[in-house]
Formats: structure tokens, sequence, C-alpha cells
């Protein structure tokens, strides 16, 4: 993403890249997430259900909090300084963005800052706060050996979720529909493996590209105080957040750790990476990212919508 962003802004490559490119990559990377949703995760989810949409609820409300203060500082209309700050993959983001008309690059700034900010912060504040896990290995996968039909299994199901989904005209098909499917698949019992690095590397590779090619030379060298503004504005929703999951941890008797890798806005990969290494639970944090992910991802259409009417009315 960084190599193509920074030769669409240099002016150097200009041929946009086709959005047909997408659809692959969203299915790949959706199932890999879903896969994490196993039968111990469903039955967290049973049980701690209201627990797990009550912090959603928390987390979404400080992003609504967040971009209105985003809006009110940089006079960015109200659909964009939403989608800018909501929690949900930079692809997504820009799916939802092309949908309505707002600013591309705009968006996948912010929501790249946000996700490299929970990534690199949350696990570095963990560390400082309970040091070093004692075994750096534990709780990290086994070595990866390659099994064609539980590969083929997860293939299957993400492909089958994807055109269901865009069959039925649902929101962000290929993403939402594939994570769905192979969720169920996994959380069934059924045996899935996760794809060969270089296929899941090579979905990144065509994703990456595509979300930098959205970058324009106006962005960068017109944004300055834009930009600044959206990396505070995302620095202030990781404290928000992480703050109400502490709050929000001594309440339900769960160790706040938890409860920040569960909230935090990143991706539910890396969350679940952070948590298998600093030995925290990684069932409860998958689930809690995973049901935000399904309670957002299509609740995020009619936001933006609710964002666009209030703007209208405003400016009339």
């Amino acid at each position: 993403m960084m190599l193509s962003a920074t030769l669409y802004v240099s002016g150097l490559v200009t041929t946009p890249v086709s959005a047909k490119t997408r659809p692959l990559g969203q299915m790949i990377i959706a199932s890999t997430v879903g896969m994490a949703f196993t039968s111990d995760a469903l039955a967290i989810v049973m049980t701690m259900a209201p627990v797990i949409v009550g912090l959603t609820f928390l987390t979404s409300m400080n992003a609504v909090g967040v971009s209105v203060l985003l809006r009110r500082f940089t006079g960015l209309d109200y659909p964009t300084a939403l989608l800018a700050t909501m929690p949900t993959s930079p692809v997504e983001a820009v799916v939802i963005a092309e949908k309505f008309g707002l600013n591309l690059g705009l968006v996948v700034l912010s929501q790249t800052i946000r996700i490299a900010s929970v990534v690199v912060l949350i696990p570095i504040a963990l560390y400082l706060a309970d040091g070093w896990p004692g075994d750096p290995a534990r709780g990290l996968a086994s070595a990866y050996v390659f099994d064609l039909g539980s590969v083929a299994l997860l293939a299957i199901s993400a492909l089958a979720g994807g055109l269901l989904f865009k069959i039925l005209r649902l929101p962000n098909p290929y993403f939402f529909g594939a994570l769905l499917s192979s969720a169920v698949v996994s959380s069934s019992g059924l045996q899935v493996a996760p794809y060969p690095y270089l296929v899941l590397a090579g979905a990144q590779v065509v994703l990456g590209t595509w979300l930098g090619s959205v970058f324009t030379k106006d962005l960068f060298f017109g944004g300055g105080k834009l930009t600044l503004a959206l990396i505070v504005s995302m620095l202030c929703f990781i404290l928000f957040t992480s703050a109400t999951a502490i709050v929000f941890a001594e309440l339900i008797g769960q160790p706040w750790e938890t409860m920040v890798l569960s909230a935090a806005p990143g991706g539910v990969t890396e969350m679940a990476l952070t948590a298998q290494f600093l030995g925290y639970d990684v069932a409860i944090i998958t689930s809690f990212q995973v049901v935000r992910i399904c309670i957002l991802m299509p609740g995020i259409h009619g936001f933006i919508a609710v964002a666009r009417r209030y703007g209208s009315e405003r400016s009339g």
C-alpha cells in the first residue's frame, strides 16, 4: 500500500487499479478472520452476548463522539468524518465511501492511521503494564501443515458466502458474506485450515495496491493540518476506547488487558496474535472482535445515511 501510494502521489503512476481486483482479496482475508471464530468462541458469545453487545455499543459511541470533534476542528462533512473514524477495515471503508460519494483518500488515510496506531501502541502499552511474557513462544500456533481438504473447505465457504450476499444485495458481500460463512463453518466444528502463506500475502498485496492507488497528491500536499487532525483524532479514539474497556472490565469482573484487546479498534488477526503472544484469552478477544465486525459492518451504512441526513438538515 505504501509503495502504491508513493507512486500515485508522486504522479509516476496515474492508471487506476481496477476495483475488480478487490473481491478475491476480500474473501481470502475475511475467511481467514472468520476461521478464528471457533466453537470455543461461539460458546463465549452465547454466554457473554449482552456484555459483547454492550462493549460494541460503547465503542461505536466513542467513534461517534470523536467524529463530531473531528468534524468540528476540520470542517469535514459529517458522513466523511464518521466513516473516517468508525472501526472497520480500510477496504470496506472505501467501498462505503464510493457508495456515498465521499473522499476515498482521506477515508483510507484515517483508517490506516487508526489500525497502525492500534497495532503499535496497544501491545507496547500492555508490555509496559505487565512486562514481557516469560515464554515468547507461549500460545503461538505450531508450524503450518498444508491440508488441501481443510483449505478447500475454507475457500468454498468464503466463495459461497460472498456470492450469496451478492445475490441478496446485502452490504459488503465479499467481505461480510465470506466472514460470516467461514465463521459458521469453523464454529460448527468442521475442520478448516488457513491458506498457504503466499496466498494470504498475495491477497494483502492485491488489496494494499488498490488502497494505495486511491491516494492523491492533493491529499498529502494540500492536507497539512487535516492530516495532523486525523492522527490526533485516531489517538483520542484509541485512548477513549481503552479507558472505556478498563472501566467495563471492572464492572464485569474480567481482566482489563483482555477487555482492552477485545475493544481495540484494530484488526481481529492482529489482536488475536497479540493476545497469543502476551498470554491473554484468545477466544474471548476473538469473540468480541468478530461480533463487533458483524454488528458494525452492516450498520455503518445506516450510520452514514443518518449522518448525511443530519448534515443536509444543518446546511439547509
